[in-house]
């Protein structure tokens, strides 16, 4: 027999597995942001679940006048890239259907990148 505090803890570990690993547990998931900074850019990669599957897009936003890069990368060869020295911009959106996705976030400027968690 386990302790209530014990059940507990195994419930909230076993949400945000389920959470992290993009599975829903009878509820529709939520957005999810995996992100990827570099001094200069802030930027990462938007997991959005609508009509039936996951969506992925990157974005950046130059944080100091530096030119931001994004590349989203997918594992079946596919996708998209974005650059901007001013405001933020976003890639195009793709569909991430059993497949893995990550985005390469770089400052151009200062030749500094920082790779996202795959999804």
């Amino acid at each position: 027999m386990i302790r209530k505090r014990t059940a507990v803890r195994l419930a909230a570990v076993a949400a945000v597995a389920t959470v992290g690993l993009g599975l829903s547990a009878g509820m529709a998931s939520a957005d999810t942001t995996f992100t990827a900074n570099v001094p200069g850019c802030a930027g990462g990669m938007q997991v959005r679940f609508y009509s039936g599957h996951d969506h992925v897009q990157g974005y950046v936003t130059s944080t100091m006048g530096d030119a931001c890069k994004v590349v989203l990368s997918q594992s079946n060869g596919g996708g998209s890239s974005a650059w901007t020295s001013s405001g933020t911009v976003r890639t195009q959106e793709l569909l991430d259907a059993g497949i893995t996705s990550y985005v390469v976030v770089c400052n151009l400027d200062l030749g500094r990148c920082a790779t996202s968690a795959s999804y």
